[in-house]
């Protein structure tokens, strides 16, 4: 099992895949992951329940502005990265990723990357709240410019339309 410590991530519009490749430059063991399009729409999907869960402030805010607050601290996570834009020439054999799992313990999520039918874990991370945003932010970002249906806004912020004025 292989602990990730940095992504990389190509949006790759000839295999209509994302190659997750982690630790591509850290000098710990590379390795590289294909995401499938129903792969990354079920991730996004369920973002918003895990940082609904997970979040301190999103947790305490009233239910109709949770949406509101998570995508802000997704935005204050997102401003914080840094990406350096630059072709990836890639060669590397990749394994399609099935299964993504997360849980939360202590403040810090851990991700937990599965290849195959196996119940063996190929991978894992350890994130921190603002990590894991931008984890999410690179996905959702990968998806809209593969142009897999992702939402323009990864976390709802919609009103709700059928409002009564007093």
């Amino acid at each position: 099992m292989t602990n990730i410590g940095s992504f990389t991530f190509q949006y790759d519009q000839g295999e209509d895949r994302i190659r997750l490749i982690g630790n591509m430059n850290n000098g710990q063991p590379r390795v590289d992951f294909w995401l499938t399009r129903r792969l990354c729409l079920r991730i996004l999907g369920a973002a918003d329940e895990l940082i609904r869960r997970t979040s301190k402030q999103v947790s305490r805010t009233a239910p109709e502005h949770r949406e509101a607050v998570a995508q802000f601290e997704h935005e204050q996570a997102r401003e914080a990265l840094q990406v350096q834009e630059a072709p990836l020439q890639t060669r590397a054999p990749a394994a399609v990723l099935h299964r993504l799992d997360a849980s939360f313990r202590g403040g810090r999520y851990q991700l937990s990357f599965f290849t195959g039918d196996s119940d063996e874990v190929a991978a894992v991370s350890v994130l921190n709240y603002a990590e894991l945003h931008q984890v999410l932010h690179l996905l959702h970002r990968g998806s809209q410019s593969l142009d897999w249906g992702a939402p323009a806004q990864l976390f709802d912020t919609q009103v709700p339309t059928s409002q009564t004025l007093q």
